[in-house]
């Protein structure tokens, strides 16, 4: 089906190249009178048609599961990198006990990290659930970091036929059915079209492994009723045939115990616990990252005796401090955290810190503010990009934003939507400083730009009758019944298709061209090549726009920018549509029709993310940079934040309560 479908492609590429360069060389040896100008025409759209049905000809589900595969493992594996904090240590194999719900083939009791993906792959079904073992405190076990993992080793190791496991944020789902969620994931964060977004869906070529299901719900939440429990049901509901279709949940452990108590959980699944980081793997991952030369092994050797358990014959027991500290690194991201903290160099490459130091800083409990006080500034010189200072507001600015997130943990809603206690998606962001004020200064700033274009069309009209002067007002009436109240319902993203922009372009301008060459008349050349550029742009426009972003270059920041540029192509092929109408036009009259759909872009663009994050940005100054978007990259880029489809997140929930309670010491 694939190869069948890729020699029509190519095929039809060729076809249409060679009618193209048949009719160039036609006009350069004779011109079009050497030929019969009837079989030129059809011989050029013939060519045209081929062209069009090479280009927007739906690849097979297989295929796009192909290329969806590939873009998976290049996005993920840079993320997994800083999720590693470029660390020669390696991923720590933790070991973790299974427990069966269900009905479930293939499930040992027991194993290491580095067995979760066979795992997965010996199943029946495939549904893991991976958990902390601590039911009081599991955060930072490394339960993200092993489902990352996942999805990268199944899309690395894909076999034709089988699904693309996406990791996806479950803060992101606001509780549509799960097929949507999907499909929007896809065409959001992967730039996926919507119709090949749904025939992978269609075809469970597509394996969601739905990460933070615990950070749905404020806590206290009844788990029944929880929002968590709604997702759960979503996902066992999802089948592949007679089967459960695969799944992967990652959930703190007294979350998910709770959604069992209550017979909320995922059925039919293998529910795996990681256990915390022992001394022995934090001594070995010391050793390979950093104590692996004798300078290295002379810093980190008290660090490395602390963590040598004393056999309980010995006749010298633990410290206190030994005892502590081994309590304080016995996650992979305490671990990652001090090795980030205490490798820290200055210009001419000496060591700030002394390892030693961890040691009274665990016997007295401080460790860990510590560790989280000095972490943001340490990898932003470290490993930014240059664009942040260090010692600048940086820490404030994350400080802003950490606190968002936590006053929206306790269900926080804004114009009946539930807010994300996890999530940075930046033109969702105007909650920071009022939905009203920002629907109030989006208004205000359109209803500025109307004013403005209307004042040069009554200042041309002036000079003549007042009914001239009446017909001016057509574009003040175009911006009032443009603007929609429905400002901030549903997803209402202005997005370009390019392929189907240059088809449309092609379709409207060829034939025009083409025809203008059979005219005779000299004066018409001008008409009809602006009618061509005129047609060729409108057709663009309506076969192009409202289609996905491209995410590929820059992540989450390209939601807003592609919303930005489709929507000047958009508005662009409006102005030239309705210039064409006024071409020839002189006085008021032409000006107003030129004029008319410029009115029409402060009711329009009213409703699109790009200014909506414009304004934020503007009513933002005092608190936020006014480039956030390269901000937060950079932040991205140190290991401040990690990313999660079209959001930003916090790395770690530890870091984000950190900042948060920061709020007051900065003037939050």
């Amino acid at each position: 089906m694939g190869i069948r479908r890729a020699l029509q492609r190519r095929l039809l590429w060729s076809g249409a190249g060679a009618v193209a360069m048949w009719l160039l060389a036609l006009g350069i040896l004779g011109g079009w009178d050497v030929a019969d100008p009837v079989a030129s025409v059809v011989g050029a759209l013939a060519g045209v048609a081929g062209l069009a049905y090479a280009l927007v000809a739906p690849l097979d589900a297989e295929q796009s599961a192909d290329r969806l595969a590939g873009e998976v493992v290049r996005r993920e594996q840079a993320e997994y990198v800083r999720w590693l904090d470029g660390s020669t240590g390696g991923r720590i194999d933790l070991a973790y006990t299974a427990l069966v719900h269900g009905q479930v083939e293939g499930a040992p009791a027991e194993g290491r990290l580095s067995d979760l993906t066979a795992l997965h792959h010996r199943l029946s079904p495939p549904r893991v659930v991976i958990t902390g073992a601590d039911v009081t405190d599991d955060a930072g076990t490394g339960k993200s970091l092993a489902a990352l993992s996942m999805v990268l080793d199944l899309a690395r190791d894909r076999e034709p036929g089988q699904a693309v496991a996406l990791r996806m944020a479950a803060a992101s789902w606001t509780g549509q059915d799960l097929e949507e969620w999907l499909v929007q994931h896809l065409v959001t964060a992967f730039g996926v079209g919507s119709g090949p977004a749904r025939r992978l869906v269609e075809a469970r070529l597509v394996l969601p492994v739905v990460d933070g299901l615990d950070e749905l719900d404020p806590p206290g939440t009844a788990p029944y009723s929880s929002r968590a429990a709604g997702l759960v049901r979503l996902l066992n509901n999802w089948q592949h045939g007679t089967q459960p279709a695969a799944a992967v949940v990652t959930c703190r452990r007294g979350v998910y115990d709770g959604l069992v108590s209550a017979e909320a959980h995922l059925r039919a699944t293998t529910v795996v616990r990681l256990a915390p980081v022992d001394a022995e793997q934090s001594r070995t991952f010391l050793q390979r990252s950093v104590a692996d030369t004798e300078a290295g092994l002379s810093r980190w050797q008290p660090v490395l005796d602390a963590l040598t358990t004393a056999p309980q014959a010995s006749p010298v027991p633990d410290t206190p401090a030994a005892v502590r500290l081994r309590q304080a690194l016995a996650t992979p991201w305490r671990l990652s955290l001090a090795v980030a903290v205490y490798q820290e160099r200055t210009a001419e490459g000496h060591y700030r810190r002394s390892p030693a130091d961890l040691l009274p800083l665990a016997e007295s409990g401080t460790l860990r503010q510590h560790l989280l006080g000095l972490y943001v500034p340490t990898v932003l010189a470290a490993r930014g990009d240059g664009t942040v200072d260090p010692n600048g507001p940086a820490g404030h600015w994350l400080t802003v934003l950490a606190s968002y997130l936590d006053d929206n943990r306790n269900g926080r809603q804004a114009e009946g939507r539930t807010l994300s206690a996890t999530d940075l998606v930046l033109p969702d962001l105007w909650p920071m400083v009022g939905a009203r004020r920002t629907k109030r200064a989006i208004l205000w700033a359109c209803l500025a730009w109307a004013g403005v274009l209307e004042l040069a069309v009554v200042v041309r009209a002036a000079t003549t009758s007042w009914e001239q002067l009446g017909f001016s007002f057509l574009p003040l009436l175009a911006l009032l019944f443009a603007f929609r109240p429905d400002l901030w319902e549903g997803d209402d993203r202005m997005v370009l298709r390019p392929r189907r922009f240059a088809l449309g372009c092609t379709l409207g301008s060829v034939p025009l061209v083409l025809l203008g060459l059979f005219d005779t008349s000299t004066d018409s050349a001008a008409g009809w090549a602006t009618a061509a550029a005129a047609f060729g742009l409108m057709l663009g426009g309506a076969m192009g726009v409202a289609v996905t972003p491209d995410e590929r270059r820059d992540g989450p920041r390209a939601l807003v920018r592609s919303d930005a540029i489709s929507w000047a192509l958009f508005l662009g092929d409006l102005v030239a549509i309705f210039a064409l109408l006024g071409y020839g036009m002189a006085g008021w009259r032409g000006l107003a029709l030129t004029l008319l759909p410029l009115a029409f872009v402060g009711g329009l663009i009213s409703n699109s993310l790009s200014l909506r994050y414009v304004v934020f940005l503007v009513l933002a100054r005092r608190i936020l940079p006014w480039r956030l978007g390269r901000f937060l990259h950079a932040c991205h880029q140190a290991g401040i934040l990690r990313t999660a489809g079209a959001a930003y997140q916090f790395r770690h929930r530890e870091l984000q309560d950190y900042l948060a309670g920061q709020r007051g010491r900065v003037g939050v």
